[in-house]
């Protein structure tokens, strides 16, 4: 007797709206702070609105919100593990920092320095990164 392989096994479990367990805890989370915002009476009605709004937003695109095939909490994960392999933030210890690398300047003599400030016309210095006049 053959067996049959279910077709189905990697889809997401749809609990309520069609949301998943997981994006209907966001729902859930996001109306919960909206809810305890908007109940905030000592702060005016201008200033929670917005908050209110941003937070009920921010939920319903975390639930429902897809681009390209793929769920927002999904995006924003990725996101931020790119920022975090790209970028270094924090304070770093300063052993641990890279020597920085050589930077290319011009060598000016110090007295071709002193005549431009004090408003002479001094000839330019040519120095080894700069590559003489053709």
């Amino acid at each position: 007797m053959p067996a049959r392989v279910p077709q189905d096994v990697d889809l997401e479990d749809n609990l309520l709206y069609g949301l998943s367990p997981l994006r209907f805890g966001y729902l859930v989370v996001a109306v919960l702070a909206t809810l305890s915002l908007w109940r905030l009476t000592a702060v005016p009605l201008a200033a929670r609105l917005p908050g209110c709004l941003a937070l009920g937003g921010g939920g319903a695109v975390l639930a429902w919100g897809r681009w390209r095939g793929r769920a927002a909490d999904r995006w924003l994960a990725d996101g931020l593990v790119f920022l975090r392999r790209n970028y270094r933030l924090g304070l770093a210890d300063r052993r641990a920092r890279r020597a920085p690398a050589p930077r290319r300047a011009v060598v000016v003599p110090f007295r071709s320095i002193g005549a431009l400030s004090a408003g002479r016309c001094a000839a330019p210095a040519t120095g080894p990164e700069v590559p003489p006049p053709a």
